[in-house]
């Protein structure tokens, strides 16, 4: 391997980190509720009995959790 090529593997390895206001986390949830089509009371049930309507909502649920 190269030394450019090394490098070039090493930089894919380094991660990104966005930090979101309120709001804009407010939205980018209504976002992800918007884009399953469910409203959040409808995930939080489908968490509760742990039957989601697709992988899409779970892995939102995953994200999103219970901000109680």
């Amino acid at each position: 391997m190269t030394a450019d090529a090394h490098e070039a593997t090493n930089n894919t390895d380094e991660s990104e980190v966005f930090e979101l206001s309120p709001e804009e986390w407010q939205a980018a949830v209504l976002r992800g509720l918007e884009r399953v089509g469910l409203t959040r009371a409808e995930l939080k049930e489908q968490a509760r009995e742990r039957n989601f309507s697709s992988t899409e909502a779970r892995k939102l649920w995953m994200i999103i959790g219970d901000p109680a």
